[in-house]
């Protein structure tokens, strides 16, 4: 099983803290950054990362060097990352016929969640039922227990938020993949890799694996990341 970890963003509403380093480097208390508590929850399972970057991607990649000698990484450059979304990132990663866990470079989650997503016995993305629904980020759709859409701008009755944060069987991991090339070579890449996904919600099944509460979240803002703190604290 290898984990994509996808940091290929710029960061621009955290101001001059992500002005030396991408956002993933942001401290979310004492000598722990966003990406260096992913690393350390998820390489109890897997030892083999992915990894996206683009903004100061060379800042990252010391980082990792540093920080992780002894795990594998492999890095890929998205050198439009200022232009496109992330699914022009995703379309940039080599075939996997594996199993993968995917999730966003600024998540920070618990290792009870974590625990839960790798678990996970089919294809599944976190939810979490418990908090209101965002108005800027995912939320999913959930129909008969399987989510039908995940999406920013769903409010309907059967949406609940949602956190990019994923379990992808190798099979319906391939079709999303082989989705987000379509995507990319038709000049879709300033939408999200979603979009492709939910053209395929029909032909395969993800689960929603509700966390109810427990800490899973995006760091957007400097809000965002004042809350985290608190959390952590």
């Amino acid at each position: 099983m290898k984990i994509i970890i996808l940091n290929s963003g710029l960061g621009s509403r955290l101001g001059n803290l992500t002005e030396n380093a991408p956002k993933s480097l942001v401290e979310i208390n004492s000598n722990q950054t966003i990406f260096s508590r992913a690393i350390n929850i998820l390489s109890n399972y897997s030892k083999d990362f992915i990894i996206t970057t683009g903004y100061l991607n060379d800042v990252l990649i010391d980082y990792t060097k540093n920080n992780f000698p002894d795990l594998n990484f492999c890095f890929v450059h998205n050198p439009v990352y200022d232009k496109t979304n992330y699914i022009k990132s995703i379309d940039l990663i080599e075939d996997i016929n594996e199993d993968i866990i995917l999730l966003h470079g600024d998540l920070v989650f618990s290792k009870e969640v974590a625990e839960k997503v790798i678990n996970a016995n089919n294809s599944s993305v976190v939810i979490d039922s418990s908090i209101e629904l965002p108005k800027d980020d995912f939320k999913a759709k959930i129909v008969e227990n399987k989510v039908n859409c995940i999406s920013t701008t769903y409010f309907g009755s059967d949406a609940v938020a949602c956190q990019p944060f994923y379990k992808l069987k190798k099979e319906d991991w391939k079709l999303w993949k082989n989705k987000i090339r379509e995507f990319c070579q038709d000049g879709k890449t300033d939408v999200y890799a979603e979009n492709a996904l939910n053209l395929l919600l029909n032909q395969i099944s993800i689960y929603p694996l509700d966390v109810l509460g427990d800490l899973c979240t995006e760091i957007d803002d400097k809000d965002d990341l004042k809350r985290v703190r608190r959390i952590l604290k």
